[in-house]
């Protein structure tokens, strides 16, 4: 009688990414754009399901419920070809803030500044109303594998930055814009050949999901004291 091949773990779905905040799991469903919270407790046993999960695994329970209620929402496989260990995005949050010691007044914007800046924020409207979040996650995933050596000009960068923001209130408000403002600023900076990463974050108690840019150890979009108890868990 031929033995039987022990169960192989499950891997967190290819479109699901994972981070841990403040003790709590939580989970990005790309395909949806929903985020889904797993406290400590239920998280510690699914350590011995899933492949690489990111909290400890707790051997004295059985097969979870909250593992069925993963699978049914398509976030867990044991497809090799759909899933993925479960590991966290591994990222250091900025420490600068891109636009600090900047001059004051207004840059020096011309008018293929601002047609630049018109059809960059009309693209990010358009596709943040019409596109499905999966699309322009994938679309911006292809980008950054493909992107080429990002240029090292940081006043250059800064300047482009300031130039937008000036330009910003006579398209969109900035308060709880943050999406919108990250996907139109990355638009206006790849047609400038800068390719700044695009993190998406999230933090417990209350619960509260974020996104920002971030070059190298400054933040484009925000300060870093904003982003001090936020924890990434998708980086574009």
């Amino acid at each position: 009688m031929r033995e039987m091949e022990p169960s192989r773990p499950y891997l967190l779905s290819s479109h699901a990414h994972v981070c841990v905040a403040s003790g709590v799991v939580v989970l990005l469903d790309v395909d949806s754009g929903k985020y889904l919270s797993i406290g400590k407790h239920q998280a510690m046993m699914l350590g011995d399901h899933i492949l690489g999960w990111p909290m400890q695994a707790d051997s004295r329970q059985g097969t979870p419920r909250i593992l069925q209620s993963l699978i049914d929402h398509r976030l867990v496989t044991r497809d090799p070809v759909l899933g993925k260990p479960a590991t966290s995005t591994m990222l250091a949050l900025p420490t600068r803030w891109m636009r600090e010691g900047e001059p004051r007044g207004q840059p020096g914007i011309t008018l293929r500044d601002v047609h630049r800046f018109a059809v960059s924020v009309a693209f990010a409207a358009c596709c943040k109303k019409f596109v499905p979040f999966k699309s322009i996650v994938a679309r911006a995933q292809r980008r950054a594998e493909r992107k080429p050596q990002e240029q090292e000009q940081l006043e250059r960068l800064a300047l482009l930055v300031r130039m937008f923001d000036w330009l910003r209130p006579l398209a969109f408000k900035k308060t709880d814009e943050c999406f919108l403002y990250c996907f139109a600023l990355s638009e206006f900076l790849s047609k400038y050949g800068f390719f700044p990463s695009w993190v998406f974050a999230v933090r417990t108690a209350p619960f509260t999901a974020h996104c920002w840019l971030q070059h190298g150890d400054y933040v484009l979009t925000d300060i870093p004291f904003n982003l001090r108890r936020m924890v990434p868990i998708l980086v574009l």
